[in-house]
């Protein structure tokens, strides 16, 4: 199921029906990496405009956990989104690489670690929690999902690592999967879906 008008503005679909799988996220990376740090700070605070239009289940109720990455390859600052988070009283959790072909697990990102931000950086770009109490993904309510290309039935083209989709394949509980994206990340081309890729729920442009 995969419903995203409900939730954010209309994006416009962007044609790159030449391009092989590869070809397509490498020119997709590198057009996001183009964008300048205002404009990724604009689309930001308008992506966190839209979450105030949205209604899901696994929002409602106590303790609700939202997992968020930590921008770091030219996405749109995700430090909005954990605002927008943190001001419902939602908890945030990170995720923690913590091999290459493990799952990812995550780690509460606490008002006190938030003062000390002692988050250093991956060798693969990324920074991420470096103590805590580790969670699986089974335990989110809510996953925001980073991706290099989306299409209209909710396959997500990831930045080839496969992390998340090996997290959430063997998960008994799958959080309510949200991506986020700037516009034109947004495709016609469909993105071929192999037997072990994990679809978005809704997207968040």
């Amino acid at each position: 199921y995969y419903e995203w008008l409900k939730y954010s503005p209309l994006p416009i679909h962007h044609r790159y029906e030449s391009m092989n799988a590869h070809h397509l996220r490498k020119q997709l990376r590198q057009q996001r990496l183009r964008l300048s740090k205002r404009h990724r700070n604009r689309a930001a605070y308008q992506a966190r405009r839209s979450l105030n239009r949205l209604q899901h289940p696994a929002l409602t109720g106590k303790n609700v956990k939202i997992g968020i990455f930590l921008d770091a390859f030219g996405e749109m600052p995700t430090q909005p989104l954990m605002d927008w988070a943190r001001q419902r009283g939602y908890r945030i959790y990170l995720p923690v690489v913590t091999g290459k072909h493990q799952p990812l697990v995550f780690i509460e990102f606490t008002q006190k670690t938030w003062r000390q931000s002692r988050l250093p950086r991956h060798p693969l770009g990324m920074r991420q929690p470096e103590q805590g109490k580790m969670v699986k993904v089974a335990a989110l309510d809510v996953l925001f999902m980073p991706l290099v290309a989306a299409d209209r039935l909710g396959n997500r083209m990831g930045m080839g690592g496969g992390y998340y989709d090996r997290t959430l394949a063997t998960a008994p509980h799958r959080p309510f999967r949200l991506g986020i994206a700037h516009s034109f990340q947004y495709i016609d081309q469909p993105i071929i879906r192999q037997k072990w890729d994990q679809p978005l729920d809704s997207l968040l442009t």
